[in-house]
């Protein structure tokens, strides 16, 4: 299985038809997305900027080759003509995010919801984010787990990366256990200089909203 992150703008303006559409997902659409191996397929967006979750089995060239030419996600496509304003890079590949990050740990029984956020870094130092997370502190991932991160991957394309999660019970609830431990601050303070931007005006984490989701 290789996980998927891909990225959307939408024109301004048309933030509210998106969510509508999305709202009434064909049934035959939701047929070929499962048929093509895509799973836990979820979308959210944060003003015209849109991010796609998804785990491809076997793999993400496989399950998108197998979805593309499909005749409803064809006919999918379409429809949004005139809402996209760009999905894809000049040779006509996805705008894809490439993973750098996965946390998970056992299942968890209870309520969960999933979540997406966003944060910058200084280009000149993207080797260096890489790097603290291909190799993450051991006491920092078993805090993520105690927490309630499930399933918790980060993505970068150049200096924007986003994370997706499954958070038990909610986004808040987690982040508040994990703000009170002191190998969090000391993770965050290892990245000093290096993340630029990771929160709001008003302190809030760029937070994009779930629009669709397809198991």
């Amino acid at each position: 299985m290789e996980r998927i992150l891909m990225y959307i703008r939408i024109f301004p303006g048309t933030e509210a038809e998106y969510d509508k559409r999305h709202a009434e997902i064909w049934p035959e659409l939701v047929a070929e997305i499962q048929e093509s191996g895509v799973r836990n397929f979820t979308g959210f967006r944060r003003g015209t900027d849109v991010w796609y979750y998804g785990e491809c089995h076997p793999d993400v060239a496989t399950a998108f080759g197998v979805l593309g030419p499909k005749p409803a996600n064809t006919r999918w496509s379409r429809y949004f003509r005139d809402v996209i304003a760009e999905i894809a890079d000049h040779n006509g590949d996805l705008l894809r995010y490439d993973q750098i990050f996965l946390a998970d740990g056992p299942p968890l029984e209870g309520p969960m919801t999933r979540g997406c956020f966003s944060l910058v870094i200084d280009p000149e130092r993207a080797a260096d984010y890489d790097a603290l997370h291909a190799d993450p502190w051991p006491e920092m991932m078993e805090a993520i787990v105690a927490s309630g991160f499930r399933n918790y991957c980060g993505f970068r394309r150049g200096p924007h990366v986003v994370y997706y999660g499954e958070f038990y019970p909610d986004m808040g609830t987690v982040f508040g256990r994990i703000g009170e431990t002191d190998v969090n601050r000391r993770w965050g303070e290892a990245f000093a200089g290096i993340i630029t931007t990771i929160t709001d005006a008003d302190g809030a984490l760029l937070i994009a909203d779930e629009v669709y989701h397809n198991d």
